[in-house]
């Protein structure tokens, strides 16, 4: 590629020459000898095999190639020069984009607010949010995709390090019209297997852990009348009548707070608990945007919660 032959420092002080329409005064601005500065455009156009100044009556003339070339060659450079500076963070302020894994409802409710303060605070960050089940979270920790992810319980490479930041309620709801027409409300197994529910996954994996946790057993007959990886769709399959399913129960308020009721099964009486981790790649090298905002964000889950 012709860019490998060309030293940075010629596209610098082309720019200062174009710029100050003069060789004296870029010399002066970037601490160079005359001689050397016209040294760098004599080789830069043989390099080009372009003239980018005529020299009429002591006066550089840009030609159109320059004229060309710095619009360019100013807009890279002014680019290349707020990404050093990003990366560096010299003045203190917290810039560059922040990628980060999150289950969506999780994500929407408690981290998503969260951010859009942080980021009103922080002008110079940008974020990515990445929404996807645990495993795939995990992959993408591992690979650097993202800078960090929060996943629920949920066995991860042990490459990757842990903390719990976040527990939340998981708890069974169904429309109260359907609890009412199932007959008396018993928390029995007979009474269970004779509604129909709504799951994330084709394995029932969310509702047998309700079961196992409430009635002591996972291995309940469940007619599962659809699947919805999103909460959200889920809680409107829920609460337009299709079945039973479990949601977060601050997603379940949230829905109350809209005027939607839902009956809620009190189960054993002892609360379902999902925690929810902090996971990242220990050893990686992070930028100080992605380090100041996962302290940060850690902090007001945890204060949120208590």
């Amino acid at each position: 590629m012709l860019i490998d032959s060309i030293n940075l420092n010629h596209l610098r002080i082309f720019e200062s020459v174009y710029r100050n329409k003069s060789m004296t005064l870029a010399a002066r601005e970037l601490h160079l000898t005359q001689s050397g500065i016209s040294q760098h455009v004599k080789t830069l156009e043989e390099m080009l095999e372009i003239k980018l100044f005529d020299r009429i009556k002591q006066r550089l003339v840009p030609t159109h190639s320059a004229h060309q070339l710095y619009d360019e060659c100013r807009e890279a450079l002014n680019r290349l020069e707020q990404t050093l500076s990003d990366l560096k963070g010299s003045d203190g302020r917290l810039v560059g984009q922040v990628t980060i894994g999150v289950p969506v409802e999780f994500g929407n409710t408690i981290v998503a607010p969260l951010l859009a303060k942080l980021g009103r605070e922080n002008p110079g960050l940008r974020f990515r949010l990445r929404y996807e089940f645990v495993t795939a979270v995990s992959d993408w920790i591992q690979s650097g995709e993202v800078d960090f992810a929060f996943v629920d319980s949920f066995k991860l490479d042990d490459r990757i390090t842990t903390e719990q930041v976040y527990e939340e309620v998981l708890e069974l709801c169904m429309a109260p019209d359907l609890v009412k027409a199932a007959g008396t409300h018993k928390d029995s197994r007979k009474f269970f297997e004779s509604l129909d529910y709504v799951d994330y996954q084709s394995e029932e994996v969310v509702l047998r852990k309700w079961f196992h946790h409430h009635l002591g057993s996972s291995q309940l007959r469940l007619n599962v009348r659809a699947i919805a990886m999103d909460v959200q769709g889920l809680a409107r399959l829920i609460s337009n009548g299709l079945g039973a399913g479990v949601l977060p129960a601050y997603t379940i308020e949230k829905f109350q707070k809209e005027g939607l009721k839902l009956h809620r099964f009190k189960g054993s009486g002892s609360p379902l608990k999902n925690p929810i981790q902090l996971a990242y790649l220990k050893g990686r090298s992070q930028s100080p945007a992605a380090t100041a905002a996962q302290k940060w964000l850690v902090k007001e889950i945890r204060a949120d919660e208590a």
